[in-house]
């Protein structure tokens, strides 16, 4: 068997977008995969035939942003052009793809456009994200006026940058201060803007000849509970079908004369609150409850790894069903519910499935099952079908190093699910060092799937441990909510499974345990750094360190302390200071490294800059590493040499104080 190496994820293969056609007998879908001479991704189009399972790929630029389809044998896709000295902004060109003909160029557009949809009629639905202030100083103009007009504009803007919003910046986005995801209908002849300019749109679908989307006004804040809207383009109509400060938006898409739609009033257990299901009628706005709450489903794909690109459907509607994904204790299934609120679980097996299409109750699926990386998969009248090979040569020289479940129950009565990967190299009777790895959100959780960084620690001589601490996803409200209370019950039980996992595998070795996460999982560590020596190594990412700083410079800052402490820096700045690792960093004596991004406004690197700079006066041994050009996502879509260099500091961290005598 061959080691994995740390690079290895070069050789993935990541899916995504799983569209079925019209007529039910193709699939098209996204694949993307690492290149490391571009410090990049390439992402392709692929078509395979439901009934021969021929796979086809339609593109070879590696360019594809997306697709949609136009009839039974056309795919629409579209791809972006660099700026040049014409379009500072870049252009973007929508493609025609006809079966068993060359592509050819239907338009193109300023800026990058985002493809929604077509309509009945042939109208394409793009979107957009537009600047108000250039787009301000561009009406009317054309040609050479026009273009000098935006260089201009772009040369003001270099002096320096406004904030008069909120959120001002964007993890992933940037400076989004004054700029609009915005709604336009391409007619074969020209855009036309479908919502108001100061509106953004946060969530899209398309069907027959309406468009449905959701957000709000930003004037000048950017409201949590936003409202949903329907775009009649034969009317040329936009009706409300659901007015703001009610819900916070989780999915939606059409079924039938209704809009199903999912989301959380967020009254009774905050952010971690389970969401509602309603379906909105489009012609008389009436709602039906389809479940609440109290039934405690969750909608979308909460189990995490480093092995996935791209995005695709997550609820669906087939005849008289809603199929949607959902997350059980550490997988995700697949569920269906009727127009009654009966609810159906049609796949549940152990693992992640991450985006799929339904037809006439026929599932096509990307998943990630069996500790394999991506396939597609297709599930009908209940029986599963592998249909890609994608990563079967590296699943076959590189086996996976298999988690086993270590469960137990807290001093709560609660059961803490958990998994113990054993290093490759292990000798029985010798005693091994160990990492525990923490997961982000706290809202989310993990599953038996191929996890990257864990693979190779597993193959480079490490247990790895790691559970689901309360506060996470899939296990009810109640389970889920730790609002008010982060670094307690949750560090109770993190703590508790390391217990556990020692007394199970007593070749791990006690004095030699490294911790690290990311995001949330960052904020445990540096909290897990102030209250306990017990790890001889740690390393933080992209984690939060003071929740006054934070309040104030992440783009969900002002929400996430009010929804997540229960507090804000001046309801309660007790509460925000108490529930801070800052706070408790002057009694740590872990030797730590930080991992940020010099482009991450989830958690801003003054986190990182916080810790670290208390850390180094206070003699503990720290290194802090910022990345440049990448923001939140480093770990799981950062560029290819970054993933690189980050595995290797931490990699490296941990050998000199875990492995070194």
């Amino acid at each position: 068997m061959e080691q994995l190496q740390l690079d290895d994820f070069l050789m993935y293969n990541f899916l995504s977008q799983v569209q079925i056609s019209p007529d039910g007998k193709k699939v098209a879908y996204v694949a993307t995969t690492p290149d490391l001479a571009k410090n990049g991704y390439n992402a392709n189009l692929y078509r395979i035939d439901a009934e021969s399972g021929e796979n086809a790929c339609l593109t070879n630029s590696g360019r594809v942003k997306g697709f949609c389809w136009q009839g039974a044998e056309t795919l629409l896709y579209t791809v972006p052009v660099e700026a040049d000295d014409a379009f500072p902004d870049g252009q973007t060109v929508l493609y025609r793809q006809n079966a068993g003909s060359a592509a050819e160029e239907v338009c193109r557009g300023e800026g990058s456009l985002s493809l929604e949809g077509v309509l009945t009629d042939g109208s394409i639905v793009f979107s957009r994200v537009d600047n108000l202030t250039t787009e301000a100083a561009l009406e009317g103009l054309a040609g050479h006026e026009r273009l000098a007009a935006r260089l201009a504009e772009k040369e003001r803007n270099e002096v320096c940058t406004v904030f008069d919003e909120y959120p001002f910046w964007f993890n992933g986005k940037g400076v989004i201060n004054k700029t609009r995801k915005t709604l336009y209908l391409w007619d074969g002849k020209e855009l036309k803007r479908i919502t108001p300019p100061r509106f953004r749109v946060m969530e899209v679908c398309v069907e027959g000849m309406k468009i449905a989307y959701a957000g709000c006004m930003v004037e000048p804040i950017e409201k949590e509970l936003v409202g949903v809207y329907c775009y009649d383009a034969e009317k040329s109509k936009i009706t409300c079908l659901l007015p703001e400060d009610e819900y916070y938006i989780e999915g939606m898409t059409f079924w039938g004369d209704s809009l199903a739609y999912c989301g959380s009033k967020m009254d009774r257990y905050s952010c971690a609150q389970c969401p509602d299901l309603l379906l909105l009628n489009l012609e008389t706005g009436a709602r039906t409850l389809l479940c609440d709450t109290d039934d405690e489903i969750n909608v979308g794909n909460p189990v995490g790894s480093d092995c996935r690109m791209g995005g695709g459907y997550v609820m669906r509607a087939d005849g008289e069903y809603l199929y949607f994904l959902t997350g059980v204790y550490d997988a995700t299934h697949l569920w269906r519910i009727d127009r009654t609120g009966k609810m159906e679980k049609l796949l549940e097996k152990d693992g992640s499935i991450d985006c799929f299409d339904v037809q006439n109750g026929a599932v096509y699926c990307v998943a990630m099952y069996d500790m394999r990386l991506q396939e597609l998969y297709r599930f009908a009248e209940g029986k599963l079908t592998r249909l890609s090979s994608w990563n079967d040569d590296f699943f076959l020289t590189k086996p996976p190093v298999i988690p086993q479940p270590l469960q137990f129950i807290n001093s709560d009565g609660v059961q803490i699910d958990g998994f113990v990967m054993t290093p490759t190299d292990h000798v029985p009777g010798k005693k091994t060092p160990v990492i525990l790895d923490i997961h982000g959100g706290p809202h989310l959780t993990y599953g038996a799937v191929y996890y990257h960084e864990m693979q190779y620690w597993a193959n480079h001589g490490y247990y790895v441990i790691y559970c689901n601490p309360r506060g996470g996803e899939s296990r009810g409200n109640e389970f889920g909510y730790i609002c008010g209370r982060f670094g307690t019950i949750d560090y109770d039980d993190i703590m508790a499974f390391c217990d556990e996992a020692l007394k199970a595998y007593p070749d791990m070795d006690e004095k030699h345990m490294g911790v690290t996460g990311g995001s949330y999982g960052g904020f445990m560590t540096n909290w897990i750094i102030g209250h306990t020596n017990r790890f001889a190594a740690a390393a933080s990412q992209r984690g939060i360190a003071n929740f006054v700083s934070m309040e104030g410079t992440s783009d969900i800052g002002t929400l996430f302390a009010e929804r997540q402490i229960l507090a804000t820096t001046h309801t309660n700045l007790e509460k925000m200071w108490k529930q801070s690792p800052l706070k408790y960093a002057d009694r740590c004596t872990t030797p730590t490294l930080f991992i940020h991004s010099e482009e991450d406004y989830r958690c801003w690197m003054v986190e990182a800059l916080q810790m670290y700079s208390t850390l180094i006066h206070h003699g503990v041994p720290t290194r802090l590493c910022l990345f440049h050009g990448e923001n939140h996502e480093l770990s799981r879509g950062g560029k290819p040499k970054g993933r690189i260099r980050r595995l290797q500091e931490i990699t490296a961290w941990m050998d000199k104080y875990l492995k070194e005598e």
